[in-house]
């Protein structure tokens, strides 16, 4: 495949689907975002097969997210704190046209034992996939208030996230917790 030919098979990626993990402690927030994709002709495969593409398509993505990253205001206990991404990969689910690429980011902060509140505001914009998030809090935490798009489902020291595509994000999510 050329590098025309890439391109155009590049535009045909579409996503189909988002998941979250995010892990709070004292030390701060580390999370895992993938973007799972249906690829009809096989870029990412044509991608993995070579190893400079695969890394300039590493270094794109990765600076293409951290963009997006760099735009959020997420303030925590009053504390204007950044994400940064520390890993980024992408890789086929079985299938040549099945793929995703995965971040693993880190929000630098210290949390404290007592009351807790996390916000982020983004701009708005309408889902092009599903997506589910979850949040997990060191055993024992209480949470007060949880307002972040889709259907939320607080479970014990959890939140678990789940949104349609079309859904229109919210702009500004809050979570008050107290961690034990």
């Amino acid at each position: 495949m050329g590098e025309e030919e890439l391109e155009i098979a590049s535009k045909m990626v579409r996503p189909i689907y988002a998941s979250a993990i995010f892990n709070v402690s004292l030390e701060g927030i580390r999370y895992s975002l993938t973007f799972d994709y249906v690829d009809p002709v096989g870029y990412y495969k044509k991608i993995l097969e070579n190893t400079d593409l695969f890394r300039k398509e590493i270094e794109l993505v990765t600076s293409n997210m951290q963009g997006f990253l760099n735009e959020e205001d997420i303030v925590i206990n009053g504390k204007k704190v950044s994400a940064e991404i520390i890993l980024t990969d992408l890789g086929l689910r079985g299938e040549p046209n099945r793929a995703y690429i995965l971040f693993i980011i880190e929000i630098k902060c210290r949390l404290e034992r007592g009351l807790n509140i996390y916000e982020n505001r983004y701009e708005r914009e309408e889902f092009e996939y599903d997506y589910a998030a979850y949040w997990i809090f060191p055993r024992g935490t209480k949470i007060y208030e949880a307002i972040l798009g889709g259907s939320i489902y607080v479970i014990g020291n959890s939140i678990v996230v789940r949104g349609s595509r079309g859904d229109i994000s919210p702009g500004y999510e809050r979570i008050k917790f107290k961690i034990r």
